[in-house]
């Protein structure tokens, strides 16, 4: 083992194994580096808190509206609204 890598072992059930290694096939991954990839990108998540999330999206060409209240209350009376 080199100074530069450090070991970390750990139980899972076979299922889960069995998707982990499926997902790192499908990313053109070895097992070790989509777990790294996927952990670490979590803890720092974790670690360094909301501040490190991307802001919200946007909406689509700036726009935004909200809908008036009551827009989407069932219609009983069709007659109101020919």
């Amino acid at each position: 083992m080199s100074a530069q890598t450090a070991r970390l072992e750990l139980r899972i059930a076979p299922e889960s194994k069995h998707l982990i290694e499926r997902a790192a096939e499908l990313s053109h991954l070895s097992v070790t580096a989509f777990v790294t990839e996927v952990v670490v990108a979590r803890a720092r998540e974790v670690v360094e808190g909301p501040t490190s999330r991307p802001a919200e999206p946007r909406p689509l060409g700036g726009w935004s509206f909200d809908l008036p209240e009551g827009w989407d209350d069932p219609i009983d009376d069709l007659a109101d609204y020919r």
